[in-house]
């Protein structure tokens, strides 16, 4: 989520009270967000991503005074004046960034603070909505050096002088040798041509979008009117985002006029200011916070939230802000209503269902089986089910089989099947362990895989390893017939042989008649295939014969 900064002096202002940290904390906690950290001149606050008009200063203060009732302010509209400029949009964009917005901020009465609030939330917009700017970008210019209309168009190598630069550049070279070319310019370079789209006047270019402006439009604290330029690759997208800076440079107190955006011989005018209205019936909104608030209750909760709303018939008509990018239907309008009344003062209802949910028979075995594992003193282990033919087979004395899942065309050797049985995984995780003192006791239940009849099969395993200069048969044994009996499982044990064991010291499992696993003394040659000084037992079972039929 966005992290943004805001000056607590500038926010206080615009809001129009001073407020202690405890004040601002609880405001911003009830809005759905949180303050990570504040001191006496900053805040740092975390804001959920569909909140963008939160990216500011400006934004913020609107929403905690429509919060605290201190604002009557619900719309912003633009005075139906002729368009402060022109921009004519040259085809040769179509391919490359072909959409762009606008808007012009005149009688600005800009300060420092208020300058770099502007630039921060440009850059942050930018860098979350605007994909670091490759959906979206915005650039500002000082509108008393802008010289006739302005044309939008793709042009070869030309030259400006780049903000906070002397001397005149090509654009390629911006994107070659400046910061802000070598970070963006991938947005436009093609591989076979490189058209740059810019904004000209009638002097020559005032931007390399959407790298970098010019030094001639340099905006400061002393500037009293603003071109604000939106570029990107969405229509709706360009067009909302003026619509949101309208309001900001509104509740800034500037004048906000028009731009006239001339594209294939029409004219639109920008920002729209888009009128849209949400109906809501009083019963749905009720419904679904669950609390009877009433109609006069919901209007005031509306306004709270930044909202005009009045009765139509029998729904109410909610008018949506103008800089609420996120609000796209109903449920995001009672969510705000919810908000607005406050999550605390929701009581807890009960969830309605047909049957109440249950653990499995097999997971409610499993975690028995581990905890009693825990309760002899082993750790359990979590491991990859990928492994490779060496690690699986080889190092334990098996023969490869047909039976395992291979993975086509792996790109490495040491990840090309998956793995048949655990005990290989804790060995693996024993030796990368020697260093430790001992004992060691090790654990897994997890999955293991096969292939039976051409289709794979998932079994569940339990796997465990005890490595100490005194491991010997008995101990295992031991372990194995109280771990089943703790378990409630009747296996009988039998005489066994296997590779990765010693001939004599290795015993198999059976449950009712059928073989589950197997345990005994590790074999010196296994254990130093997998890197282990130590003597070790070990013990591998299938669980899913005996787990319980029933609860």
């Amino acid at each position: 989520m966005p992290v943004i900064s805001i000056n607590k002096k500038y926010l206080y202002g615009l809001i129009g009270q001073r407020m202690d940290d405890e004040k601002l904390a609880d405001y911003i906690y009830k809005l759905g967000f949180e303050v990570e950290s504040q001191d006496e001149k900053e805040a740092i606050i975390e804001i959920t991503a569909n909140r963008l008009d939160l990216l500011d200063a400006v934004g913020l203060a609107r929403t905690i005074k429509n919060f605290m009732h201190k604002s009557k302010r619900f719309h912003y509209e633009i005075e139906d004046k002729e368009p402060a400029i022109t921009i004519d949009v040259d085809r040769s964009v179509g391919r490359i960034r072909p959409y762009i917005s606008g808007l012009v901020a005149l009688n600005l009465e800009l300060t420092e603070e208020s300058l770099l609030n502007l630039i921060n939330f440009s850059e942050k917009f930018c860098e979350t909505y605007g994909r670091n700017r490759r959906k979206i970008a915005m650039g500002f210019h000082d509108m008393g050096a802008i010289k006739g209309g302005l044309t939008y168009k793709a042009s070869e190598d030309l030259e400006f002088v780049p903000l906070g630069k002397q001397e005149k550049m090509k654009f390629s070279s911006v994107l070659e040798k400046e910061e802000k070319g070598r970070q963006y310019g991938s947005i436009i370079k093609n591989e076979k041509r490189c058209f740059y789209p810019s904004l000209s006047d009638s002097e020559g270019p005032i931007a390399l979008i959407p790298i970098l402006n010019s030094q001639r439009t340099k905006v400061s604290a002393s500037t009293k009117s603003m071109f604000i330029d939106i570029t990107g690759l969405s229509e709706y997208a360009v067009n909302k985002a003026a619509e949101l800076l309208a309001a900001s440079f509104m509740d800034m107190g500037a004048e906000v006029r028009k731009v006239r955006i001339r594209r294939n011989d029409k004219a639109v005018l920008a920002p729209e200011m888009e009128k849209r209205y949400i109906n809501i019936p009083i019963s749905r909104a009720e419904r679904e916070i669950g609390v009877d608030i009433g109609y006069n209750n919901i209007i005031s909760l509306a306004n709270k939230m930044g909202y005009e709303a009045g009765m139509v018939g029998n729904k109410i008509a909610f008018r949506i802000p103008e800089y609420r990018l996120d609000i796209i239907d109903a449920q995001d309008v009672i969510e705000d209503i919810a908000i607005g009344y406050g999550y605390d003062y929701i009581n807890a209802m009960p969830i309605a269902y047909s049957q109440p949910g249950n653990l499995e028979n097999r997971t409610r075995f499993n975690r028995k089986l581990t905890d009693i594992m825990i309760g002899l003193g082993f750790f359990e282990c979590t491991n990859s089910y990928l492994t490779n033919e060496e690690n699986n087979f080889d190092k334990a004395g098996l023969k490869r089989e047909s039976h395992a899942i291979m993975l086509k065309n792996s790109n490495t050797e040491t990840i090309t099947m998956m793995r048949t049985w655990l005990m290989p995984s804790l060995l693996n995780n024993l030796r990368l362990s020697s260093h430790e003192s001992m004992p060691q006791n090790v654990f897994e239940l997890d999955m293991a895989f096969s292939v039976a009849e051409g289709k794979p099969v998932e079994s569940y395993r339990l796997a465990a390893v005890s490595v100490s200069p005194k491991s010997n048969f008995n101990e295992m044994k031991a372990m194995v017939e109280g771990m089943l009996y703790a378990a409630g499982v009747d296996c009988d044990i039998s005489e066994f042989n296997h590779p990765a064991f010693i001939d004599g010291r290795c015993a198999k499992l059976a449950f009712e008649g059928k073989e589950v696993g197997f345990f005994g003394e590790l074999h010196p040659r296994t254990l130093k295939n997998f890197g282990i000084e130590e003597a070790a037992v070990a013990i591998e079972m299938q669980l899913d014969p005996i787990y319980p039929r029933k609860s």
